[in-house]
């Protein structure tokens, strides 16, 4: 009778490799060495697959910003000591605005403590107003709790004419010519400007809400008065090396 044939089966074995979890300091120490030897360098120092070392160094860029969001979420700032007295400045400041008045630090300051001095603020906080420091700590603070920023204040500029460089090249290649032809010396060309400067002087900054595009700061009536000043610089010694 024939032999039969025996068929041999393989049986796959599927390995089961063990996870291990990292922790964030782990993470950490392993990005860190990775930037300063290399990946292949942290992957055989810390016994870590190359691949995951990659990972974590690609995704090391984002861990610091997710932590700041954490930390703004969690709300660990300190809260207002004077809630009541903070929500009377911001709409007082807002009237100002409104009425185009420029509102500075010092001026917020002095307002503040003001408020706080009212008969009202004596009799919700007592004396624990006394002893506040308008400090530059809490200003920043409170313009950042209602979405205040010291802003410039904006003008309608005018644009140059499109030929202003020409022009200006054209008036250089008339001196440098004029120059030649006079035999003048650079000391000897004065350039002269005229500048107006006016009497009310008022401040170009001014706490205000913030996105508003236009920044309107009121002036005194005077800003047609002025007087000119007259500015002059000589051109002074060069020397030139032919090439």
């Amino acid at each position: 009778m024939p032999k039969r044939k025996q068929v041999k089966k393989t049986v796959k074995r599927v390995i089961k490799r063990k996870r291990n979890s990292y922790s964030a300091e782990q993470k950490t120490q392993v990005v860190t060495y990775a930037k300063e030897q290399g990946n292949i360098q942290a992957a055989e120092y810390y016994n870590i697959d190359l691949s995951m070392v990659g990972r974590w160094v690609k995704a090391s860029s984002s861990w610091s910003e997710e932590a700041n969001l954490k930390k703004k979420r969690l709300g660990s700032g300190r809260k207002p000591f004077f809630p009541e007295a903070e929500k009377k400045l911001y709409r007082w400041t807002i009237e100002q605005r409104k009425q185009g008045l420029a509102v500075s630090y010092t001026i917020l300051r002095n307002k503040m403590l003001e408020i706080l001095n009212t008969e009202d603020m004596i009799e919700l906080y007592g004396n624990l107003a006394k002893n506040f420091k308008t400090s530059h700590r809490w200003l920043i603070a409170f313009m950042r709790r209602y979405k205040l920023s010291l802003r410039r204040r904006t003008r309608i500029s005018q644009k140059l004419p499109s030929e202003t460089q020409s022009l200006l090249d054209k008036f250089h290649q008339f001196v440098n010519r004029l120059r030649l032809e006079k035999s003048y010396e650079f000391e000897n060309i004065l350039n002269m400007d005229e500048t107006p400067v006016w009497f009310d002087m008022a401040g170009n900054f001014t706490i205000n809400p913030k996105g508003e595009k236009t920044v309107h700061i009121r002036a005194t009536g005077n800003e047609k008065n002025r007087f000119t000043v007259v500015l002059t610089c000589a051109a002074g010694k060069y020397t030139y090396e032919l090439l």
